[in-house]
């Protein structure tokens, strides 16, 4: 059975990197591209090998492969990020404050800093982390309650 807050953490750590692959994603397959069209058009006087492809060949499948794959990779991890944000939207200030210094931009000596920021007990932090991350997977996942 999937354990709801190890994914939800790890999918709150894992965010900021998801968000960057958005934008190299699409610039590693334009490259692909711009290749692609490189090697189709020296092509012309490749000759296969006896009973194979020419590299030439191959180097344009495997830059169709990797292009489609990455075509795959983007619409999910930018899946994945949307629902990211659907979840923290769902939370307060105070709430996204917390998930954030506690999953997504962690710096040394942030439940202290918290605690001064917000004003509360350490437990009270506490607290408010575990309920942010019960609301955050609840709205990511689209459930009415868990």
């Amino acid at each position: 059975m999937v354990d709801w807050k190890k994914v939800a953490v790890e999918d709150l750590r894992r965010y900021q990197h998801l968000k960057k692959s958005l934008s190299h994603i699409p610039q590693r397959i334009e490259t692909l591209e711009e290749y692609n069209l490189a090697v189709k058009g020296g092509m012309s006087g490749s000759e296969p090998v006896s009973g194979g492809t020419s590299t030439s060949e191959d180097r344009l499948i495997s830059n169709i492969c990797e292009r489609e794959r990455l075509g795959h990779n983007y619409k999910a991890v930018k899946g994945l990020v949307d629902m990211i944000e659907e979840g923290l939207g769902m939370l307060n200030k105070t709430e996204r404050l917390v998930l954030e210094r506690f999953y997504i931009n962690r710096t040394q000596g942030y439940v202290d800093r918290l605690m001064d920021e917000l004003g509360y007990e350490k437990s009270r932090v506490y607290q408010i982390k575990d309920d942010a991350l019960h609301k955050f997977t609840v709205a990511m996942y689209g459930l009415i309650d868990l």
